[in-house]
């Protein structure tokens, strides 16, 4: 009798540990330590700030190629080289997604900033030739952000138990910040006295520093906020993922109007300076109305998902997106200096919210399934991917020769007032679940 007490108390006790030591972890903010939360933070912040934001700064590129060092290349063929970066951007996150699915996320993040880094020595050393500057700045360095995009852009929500779209838009916020310190310095160093070929290894040694410093203050927790569990939970497999997708409404519509934003989406930041230019604006005014742009943007990746915690996501990014829509109209008024600036400050704001707001609608979407949270979050970039690489094309053709701009905008406005409407039914999807 005695023994089968002692027993009894024994597994009381188990018990009331165990509940201890839950109650004490939902108190935990962080999964180890506030520290490494916000290294992991900052960390990813440089290394997207250098990669994503080079990238966002094609529209620098876009403008000297076609008149300065490309001048036998049409804008669309020229616009190829920033469309194959952004695909690759999007297309190669599955991979990215399975790496960190199997523990190698700091493979994937080295990897992929040591072949951007090389890619872009390698475009400093380019000359006029199309196919140069394709592999080394449309290849390789899509391929290179491409695979640290998706592991640097999330890691840092796995250390946070609270307020992910608030971590993903600050994060997300150096591309923004990033694009504008790198247009500004790629426009002063190509068209100054340095050039294209010192203007260009400038940026790498300071990508390089950067990339160093955000490698070593980025890490994945070590502990989780979720409770022990007795069974070893084995990993998901892309079969999986994709089946558990199939009657996902909410999750297809979403990856649905993923495409059809990202067809447009890019069209005013990589035309934006050749519009105004090509309306007699000065080459310096035009490029700082890109560089607002950036710096509204940066606003735009932080305020939307910090009011998206408490309003809901969804709540929050579709007048975002349809306000984005409709702002798109307004660069055909963008043609003189009064026009250009406000256009800039409020698109660039709304373009933020819109692109910033991704990652937090997938994982809102994902609550119910954490451990396909990876794979579905390089799964929604496919499609946006494919939109990215034929949609500046589609858009230099419908421009034209002759520079016909209404057509490209009207093109541009009303697909992503379209992809407005896809998301709107997605909520009611997601309300009747």
């Amino acid at each position: 009798m005695s023994e089968q007490t002692s027993v009894v108390k024994s597994e009381a006790a188990s018990q009331d540990q165990y509940v201890g030591h839950i109650e004490k972890d939902d108190l935990r903010l962080y999964a180890d330590s506030k520290w490494r939360a916000w290294s992991t933070v900052i960390g990813s912040w440089l290394i997207l700030c250098c990669a994503v934001g080079v990238i966002s700064s094609f529209g620098v590129f876009q403008e000297y190629y076609t008149t300065t060092w490309l001048p036998g290349s049409s804008a669309a063929a020229i616009s190829w080289i920033g469309s194959i970066q952004i695909f690759l951007e999007y297309f190669m996150a599955p991979l990215g997604g399975e790496l960190m699915d199997r523990g190698h996320f700091r493979t994937a993040v080295i990897l992929g900033c040591g072949i951007f880094v090389f890619s872009l020595f390698m475009l400093s050393l380019s000359g006029h030739a199309f196919y140069q500057i394709m592999l080394s700045q449309g290849l390789g360095m899509g391929m290179g952000v491409g695979l640290l995009f998706l592991p640097a852009s999330v890691v840092a929500i796995k250390h946070f138990r609270h307020a992910h779209a608030f971590v993903i838009g600050l994060v997300d916020s150096s591309i923004s910040l990033g694009g504008l310190l790198f247009t500004v310095s790629l426009n002063y160093l190509v068209h100054g006295p340095v050039g294209f070929a010192w203007g260009v290894r400038i940026v790498a040694f300071i990508t390089l520093g950067c990339f160093g410093l955000g490698v070593s203050m980025m890490s994945m927790p070590k502990h989780g906020f979720e409770a022990p569990k007795i069974h070893v939970q084995t990993r998901t497999t892309w079969k999986q993922v994709i089946l558990g997708a199939k009657n996902d409404w909410p999750y297809l519509l979403i990856l649905a109007q993923g495409f059809i934003m990202s067809l447009a989406t890019f069209i005013p930041p990589f035309y934006i300076q050749l519009f105004s230019e090509l309306h007699g604006i000065k080459k310096e005014t035009s490029f700082y109305a890109l560089a607002v742009m950036n710096v509204t943007g940066m606003l735009g990746r932080i305020i939307p998902n910090y009011l998206a915690d408490r309003l809901g996501v969804l709540n929050v990014y579709i007048p975002c997106l349809a306000t984005t829509g409709v702002l798109c109209f307004a660069m055909l008024g963008a043609d003189t200096v009064n026009g250009l600036f406000p256009f800039a400050v409020f698109y660039g704001f709304f373009f933020g919210a819109t692109n910033g707001m991704y990652f937090a609608l997938i994982t809102s979407l994902s609550t119910d399934k954490p451990e396909y949270l990876w794979k579905r979050c390089g799964l929604s970039l496919l499609p946006p991917a494919v939109a990215a690489l034929v949609g500046p094309p589609i858009a230099g053709s419908i421009l034209g020769k002759h520079y016909v701009w209404w057509r490209a905008i009207t093109f541009a406005s009303l697909t992503m007032i379209t992809a407005s409407i896809l998301v709107i039914l997605a909520r009611r999807f997601e309300r009747r679940k």
